[in-house]
């Protein structure tokens, strides 16, 4: 998925839900392209994100699939507009690995956001010492250009949990307790992180949970992975799983699902919520 994303994400989610619905109707890329009287390749290059569609040719694809309802419509049609519209990270693309661009590509996009984090906070939740102890790997001094860059645009992502232009992300995760010790940056460093989530989790579309030591083996393995899901009309998932130098993006239904039952297998182990903020607490007061 990682050179599809490149375009725009959005245009790749509008291209695929169009597909979809030409396929739900038994279409074929010719009976699209009879319609917006052009050549089949222009339907699918639309279809798979490498171009735009024009709001009259969009209209005319609605009306073939049988899209009538009125809110539904002006859904894609606002998809449509947003893939068009200028990023602010897009800037940075001589700047950054694409695939981390693709990250930053997806949590601007999707709606809701749920994952597992075994041994790390996740990025959206980390305080600017924490990230910066991160990025920084153990080594000492200050950061060079490309991991101050990498600093500023972990702390721009977060804006998408407050952000008021649009439904903020919805953000489910759960840590695993070494998440919680392991000691990223000094112990006054953890003891403001372990605070600041505490501090997140009364954010309305925050759910925050732990799963502690004492759950054993879960299924999955103790692997982390991210799963992120955009809003209607689109109907696509995407996991992400981070690697130490690049991002696997996987989108096939079988992967969409598997992940799925991870995830509810995970959270049913972890503490609830409340539980969880009782032991981040009491944790950061043991390192106080």
């Amino acid at each position: 998925m990682s050179g599809e994303l490149r375009p725009t994400v959005r245009r790749r989610v509008l291209g695929t839900n169009l597909r979809r619905l030409r396929e739900e109707k038994g279409m074929y890329l010719e009976d699209a392209a009879r319609a917006l009287s052009c050549h089949p390749g222009k339907i699918s290059r639309i279809e798979s994100g490498r171009s735009g569609i024009r709001r009259l040719d969009l209209r005319v694809l609605l009306d073939l699939y049988g899209v009538e309802d009125e809110p539904a419509r002006e859904g894609w049609l606002a998809l449509a507009r947003e893939s068009r519209r200028q990023r602010w990270w897009r800037v940075l693309e001589d700047k950054l690995p694409q695939d981390f661009l693709e990250l930053i590509g997806l949590e601007e996009e999707v709606a809701n956001c749920r994952g597992f984090q075994p041994s790390t906070v996740h990025a959206l939740l980390q305080t600017e010492a924490y990230a910066t102890a991160i990025i920084r790997g153990g080594s000492t001094g200050p950061l060079n250009e490309e991991q101050q860059t990498r600093l500023r645009v972990r702390l721009e992502r977060q804006k998408a949990l407050t952000r008021s232009e649009s439904e903020p992300l919805a953000l489910w995760m759960v840590l695993g307790e070494t998440a919680l010790r392991q000691q990223v940056g000094g112990a006054k460093v953890l003891v403001e992180q372990l605070r600041h989530l505490v501090e997140m989790a009364q954010l309305p579309n925050v759910t925050l949970q732990v799963l502690p030591f004492t759950a054993g083996a879960c299924k999955g393995g103790m692997l982390p992975f991210t799963l992120y899901g955009f809003p209607a009309p689109a109907r696509l998932e995407v996991v992400l799983l981070e690697h130490f130098t690049s991002h696997a993006y996987l989108e096939a239904a079988e992967d969409t699902a598997h992940y799925n039952s991870v995830f509810d297998h995970i959270r049913a182990s972890a503490l609830s919520p409340l539980e969880s903020e009782t032991l981040i607490l009491r944790i950061a007061d043991e390192l106080s």
